[in-house]
């Protein structure tokens, strides 16, 4: 993919963005430096390989314990799986803001860089409720 020019893009923003959403990708170049830009949809495809699964156990109390097997310190406990699972998304909601909020120190650390294209998948999701049936268990 040939990169614009990031000269030509700001002289014809709205036609970039028309592009972006309605058409393909596109990637921009500003001196050295190349970025990508995709519409939601995309973004949403290209990352729909990183799916979500969550683990569980029922313990002797009868209440569910359970964690998100690509993200594992986020654990959660609930009476049902469904509420499980919504507590699960609610962390995994929290923890993707913070990720994006402080993107160099978790994208460089060892044990979280990998979250990274998970982080973005959740974040374009419009709710919890969405993070959740994002999750499999």
């Amino acid at each position: 993919m040939e990169a614009l020019l990031a000269t030509e893009v700001r002289a014809n923003m709205s036609s970039f963005i028309d592009t972006v959403v309605r058409e393909k990708p596109q990637a921009v170049r500003r001196n050295r430096d190349i970025i990508f830009a995709a519409s939601r949809e995309h973004m949403r495809f290209f990352l729909s390989v990183y799916e979500l699964n969550f683990e569980y156990e029922q313990d002797e109390d009868g209440r569910y314990a359970g964690s998100i097997k690509e993200i594992d310190f986020i654990v959660a406990d609930s009476e049902t799986i469904e509420e499980l699972r919504f507590e699960l998304a609610r962390q995994l909601v929290e923890y993707s803001q913070d990720y994006i909020a402080n993107y160099p120190r978790y994208y460089n650390a060892p044990n979280t860089h990998a979250h990274a294209p998970y982080i973005v998948r959740v974040l374009l999701e419009d709710d919890v409720e969405s993070v959740a049936r994002l999750l499999h268990g």
